[in-house]
């Protein structure tokens, strides 16, 4: 069921158009019963009614063209009085008239508060009006027929179809702030690129890679520069808020990769979002970012490049760089050794989801990681490390 909006409210055409629409049903009525009058068994009564339906179509509409005013009592009050004017008809007609199944008093000018409705909250709401006019509507009837059916099912109709319209621009304009919002963040984005550059993104990064290699007191400013680059970036990206607290735990992946785009690493993914389990992303960007830092320690200079893709089973990231590769067997006599930094940051991360990592090297050509992973993550209940 939709429900009305906060501030300006997104259908406030649809509320004009009824004004307009509710004048052209009072000039209807006006004009059906001026013709007919001779012929009533109450003339004057008709035209109390019909000044009633002059004055409220005049107060409902002026209270209709304020949201603030919109409230669940109008709307009630609205209907109220359409109903009432309909249960004046057998009154008012003759015996003649009814049977002859002649126009009842308001004639269309009902629909207006159930169009109202259907306005306010949605198709249901619409329906549920139009279920309060029918059996008044019926009531008045001396002889129930073909005609009278069909008018009520196209009241119905009606209802369905305006209450549906104003759900669907109201999710538009929702849609259309979301994308106007997301633009304006991109923008200051930019435009903060812009100011920092990436100069000094790599300025802070060549003190990371200078002082850890120094050591002593220069590894602690190597440590304290990274932080700070990995701080810059995230702020320039718009990454201020934790992985992981997308709506319903998703994350989008190719955001949280384009993060490491820097002066030597190029990131390709695809422009629509990557949607994966906030577990499988964390997970997964850690790896990316221990390959990265593998390429930092041992082919510093090299470039870098990460490329994201997407399918239905899972997602596939393949880091790459133009170093000096590894050496044959280096990786084996490195976990021979005790020394487990690669089988555990990466490898061990893809094989407690459930995916793999597999390594491509030859001396002088670089080295490639492709990691692939499904987006429901396994259970967590092996140690053991695919092959590489």
């Amino acid at each position: 069921m939709a429900h009305p909006a906060e501030g300006p409210d997104p259908a406030a055409s649809l509320w004009k158009g009824l004004a307009v629409l509710r004048f052209v049903f009072l000039a209807q009525a006006l004009a059906v019963n001026l013709l007919r009058w001779p012929e009533l068994a109450h003339p004057m009564a008709v035209w109390f009614v019909l000044s009633v339906m002059a004055a409220w179509t005049l107060l409902i509409s002026w209270a209709y063209d304020a949201p603030s005013r919109r409230r669940w009592q109008v709307l009630s009050a609205d209907l109220a009085v359409a109903v009432g004017a309909l249960l004046t008809t057998p009154y008012i007609l003759s015996e003649q008239m009814l049977e002859q199944h002649d126009f009842t008093v308001p004639t269309y000018w009902v629909t207006a508060p159930v169009l109202a409705w259907a306005i306010h909250r949605g198709w249901v709401g619409g329906v549920l009006a139009g279920l309060v006019i029918v059996p008044a509507d019926l009531s008045t009837r001396a002889v129930i027929n073909d005609s009278t059916l069909g008018n009520l099912f196209l009241l119905l109709l009606a209802a369905l179809v305006v209450g549906y319209t104003s759900a669907l621009v109201r999710q538009a304009a929702t849609e259309r702030a979301r994308a106007t919002e997301l633009a304006a963040r991109t923008a200051e984005r930019e435009r903060l690129a812009r100011a920092v550059h990436d100069g000094v993104l790599q300025v802070l990064a060549y003190v990371q890679r200078r002082g850890l290699a120094i050591g002593g007191e220069a590894a602690e400013l190597g440590r304290a520069a990274g932080e700070q680059e990995e701080r810059l970036r995230s702020l320039i990206r718009g990454g201020s808020e934790p992985l992981g607290t997308a709506t319903h735990g998703q994350v989008d992946l190719a955001r949280e990769l384009a993060g490491f785009a820097a002066t030597n690493v190029s990131v390709a993914a695809p422009a629509e979002p990557v949607l994966v389990p906030s577990e499988v992303a964390r997970e997964l960007v850690a790896a990316v970012k221990a390959a990265l830092d593998n390429v930092d320690q041992h082919a510093a200079g090299a470039r870098t490049y990460l490329l994201l893709e997407d399918d239905e089973h899972g997602v596939v990231v393949s880091v790459r760089d133009d170093g000096p590769g590894i050496q044959p067997g280096r990786l084996e006599a490195a976990a021979a050794d005790g020394r487990m930094g690669v089988s555990r940051s990466i490898v061990g991360r893809l094989a407690e989801l459930g995916g793999t990592a597999t390594s491509r090297s030859a001396a002088g050509e670089g080295t490639e990681w492709e990691l692939r992973v499904p987006r429901v993550p396994a259970a967590r209940a092996t140690d053991t490390a695919p092959a590489t």
